[in-house]
């Protein structure tokens, strides 16, 4: 035992120095040996490195000992990937024993998101898929894009994974929401998943709550953020599922239908808070006049409702809650409406000190409106006023013309007083001046029209 520790610690001293010239194949290989049959820790060193073993030597030596995991990278850097993986599967798979690596499966999915022959990922990626949908989609997803990695098609991968419906979701997030890919297909392929999911969900007796609220969640996120999936699609899979009402007051929104997701929301959902919310994500990126049309579309909404809640109540029925949102809606953005034609759809019979808020704001904002147009005003007639000052300035200012001074067009000296002066006070010639005119391009323009006509 003594003389075979002696003889590893010799070996790796001189297998790196001149002594091993001409025999480093022997010296390698007698080390690997000797690690494999002590095993010692620096075996998945020596095969992962520059080494000179030789792999006919080594094979049975390592299978001997059980040492699978070193001998697939002995295969990896003698050039013979597919051995390499076809060794580490039996071993993931627990056809071989080898204690090494307890994540074999994780370095198999490592190894090929790295590798550079997809002959090779498309083979044995199926494999990694079946083990467990959600490491095994790492391969297409964690796959690194430089120039000297060749590129998988994001359609290949798509239609690769139609048999592996996880994983075929978990890339196609990573294309929509990561990559952020302004594609069409995988936009509405995406949301397509997302509403089968909800429905297939919502089809269990015995649901979970929790996953039904978070798979919405994710729909709803799509349907708000991307512009880029088919909306008539997506609403004709929804139409008669009335437990997706929020859903389809969403893409009425996308189709710029606001009346119809307006009334979803209001009517049938009741849900006020999220008919407000709508108002401000569809006016999102628009200018303020377009916020103020959904508003007062929405307060349409709730005072058309309240008026027929008005004859319900009569009948014995109605609770006045649309009034009411009506009011919180005015009182919450007064400042977008137009409080002018807000006083002419109201109800006669509301009072002041219910709509006490909504008149402050409004006054405030009409206002701070006012004083800042005039402001600006002020500084327009300022700077006007300013301009005008520098104008008389130049008018006044005393034109010196001496023999010694050179016209700025002709550059020969002034003889006689009569001149032209050019903005910025530069003096020239009269009959220069003349000349620069009578050459200009728009003067021979229109003499030549004149001359033709």
């Amino acid at each position: 035992m003594r003389c075979k520790k002696f003889l590893i610690s010799y070996l790796g001293e001189v297998r790196s120095t001149e002594v091993a010239n001409g025999c480093r194949e022997d010296v390698d290989t007698a080390l690997l040996k000797l690690y494999a049959e002590q095993d010692h820790d620096s075996l998945l060193d020596l095969v992962a490195s520059d080494n000179a073993c030789l792999l006919i030597d080594c094979v049975p030596w390592l299978e001997k000992y059980h040492k699978y995991f070193a001998l697939g990278l002995l295969y990896h850097y003698n050039g013979q990937d597919s051995a390499a993986l076809q060794l580490w599967i039996r071993v993931a798979d627990g056809d071989l024993h080898d204690s090494m690596r307890s994540d074999l499966y994780e370095y198999i999915v490592d190894f090929l998101c790295s590798c550079s022959n997809l002959d090779l990922v498309w083979k044995y990626a199926d494999w990694a898929l079946r083990k467990d949908p959600t490491i095994g989609v790492h391969i297409f997803t964690k796959r690194p894009g430089s120039k000297d990695q060749s590129e998988l098609n994001p359609d290949d991968v798509t239609t690769y994974l139609e048999k592996h419906s996880k994983a075929l979701l978990l890339y196609l997030e990573h294309l929509v929401l990561e990559r952020q890919l302004q594609k069409e297909k995988f936009h509405t392929h995406l949301a397509v998943l997302y509403l089968e999911r909800v429905l297939s969900l919502l089809s269990e007796s015995s649901a979970n709550e929790e996953q039904l609220t978070r798979a919405r969640e994710k729909l709803q996120a799509l349907l708000r953020e991307s512009n880029l999936y088919r909306v008539q699609f997506l609403l004709g899979k929804m139409e008669n599922c009335e437990q997706l009402l929020l859903e389809r007051a969403t893409l009425h929104g996308k189709l710029e239908e606001h009346d119809k997701a307006l009334h979803i929301l209001v009517h049938k959902l009741r849900d006020f808070p999220s008919a407000e919310a709508f108002c401000i994500w569809a006016s999102c990126c628009r200018d303020s006049s377009y916020r103020q049309q959904l508003f007062h579309l929405l307060l349409g909404v709730y005072l058309d409702g309240t008026l027929l809640e008005k004859s319900q109540t009569a009948a014995g029925g109605g609770s006045g809650d649309l009034e009411i949102a009506a009011v919180d809606l005015l009182n919450r953005h007064g400042e977008v409406f137009d409080a002018v034609r807000v006083l002419r759809m109201l109800p006669e019979g509301w009072s002041l000190q219910l709509l006490r808020p909504f008149l402050g704001r409004a006054i405030r904002a009409s206002m701070h409106a006012c004083r800042t147009s005039q402001i600006a005003l002020g500084l327009a007639h300022s700077e006007n006023f300013q301009l005008l000052h520098d104008r008389l300035k130049e008018r006044k200012k005393p034109i010196f013309v001496s023999e010694k001074k050179g016209c700025h067009l002709c550059h020969n000296t002034f003889r006689e007083p009569d001149v032209v002066c050019l903005p910025g006070g530069v003096p020239v010639h009269t009959h220069c001046v003349a000349q620069r005119v009578r050459d200009s391009p728009t003067k021979r323009q229109l003499t030549n029209s004149s001359n033709h006509t």
